[in-house]
């Protein structure tokens, strides 16, 4: 059986995890959020000192598999929300830097994951965005209070009411992506930046990303009203003729409920 989430240690200090959906873009559900936390938890007993995360194939991930989301309830939605968020933060507070490999498009909660990791690498053909509002959902993994953090609340306003994508360019520029690599040699770029960190002191750095994170929002409010508020989003009329329109390739009709 194929793992959703392999594990490799391409260098001295550093592991990688990758996405292993390809048919779906690697987009995430359930079993890839278990997949994640099983791997997290053999790499606590790893000296690792980096970790690279990114996606098998020619994207970084879809976002949440809308095949499954479609068949869940609004309380499931919550449930689903909370098991990514619960990912995330794991993700986000681990004691070393995670660099995210956006080796193609990162969309939804794949925006998300990449903004979860301290540091964003993408290949020029990268598109990045939050478009869940077109199929009737918000950004339901962290995207309402890390995006404006890394961005500015002005230009996550903008990318989650109109659900635009951005080249990999425009996503450096907006400060969502640290550095683009071309593609021949992007995955060696990105293994030298994360052995470069995995070289340095790991206590100082373990210390210095603790610090670095500390900001005044209060986490668990925001993680409970971006939970709840996506299990009624989930509840609507409009969410769910939006992903019948876009696995069947047609242009939603919105009602307003």
């Amino acid at each position: 059986m194929t793992e959703l989430v392999e594990r490799d240690q391409p260098a001295e200090w550093v592991a990688r995890l990758r996405i292993n959906r390809p048919d779906v873009r690697n987009a995430m559900n359930r079993a890839v959020l278990r997949a994640f936390h099983d791997h997290l938890d053999a790499l606590a007993a790893e000296d690792v000192r980096a970790l690279v995360i990114t996606g098998t194939g020619g994207a970084f991930s879809a976002g949440a598999d809308l095949r499954e989301v479609r068949t869940l309830t609004p309380h499931e939605g919550r449930d689903f929300s909370r098991a990514g968020h619960a990912l995330f933060n794991r993700i986000e507070q681990l004691p070393y830097p995670v660099l995210a490999a956006i080796n193609g498009h990162a969309l939804g909660g794949g925006c998300e994951l990449a903004c979860a990791c301290d540091l964003r690498y993408a290949v020029p053909s990268a598109k990045l965005g939050q478009p869940e509002s077109k199929v009737g959902m918000i950004p339901g993994w962290g995207g309402t209070f890390r995006l404006p953090r890394i961005v500015g609340i002005a230009a996550a306003k903008e990318l989650i009411f109109t659900g635009t994508l951005v080249q990999a360019q425009e996503a450096r520029a907006l400060g969502l992506v640290n550095r683009v690599y071309d593609e021949g040699a992007f995955e060696e770029q990105v293994l030298e930046q994360a052995t470069t960190i995995a070289s340095n002191a790991p206590i100082a750095n373990r210390e210095a990303k603790r610090l670095l994170d500390r900001y005044a929002a209060d986490r668990q409010s925001m993680v409970n009203e971006e939970s709840l508020s996506l299990a009624y989003c989930i509840s609507t009329e409009d969410q769910s003729e939006a992903i019948d329109a876009f696995l069947e390739k047609r242009s939603p009709s919105f009602n307003n409920q």
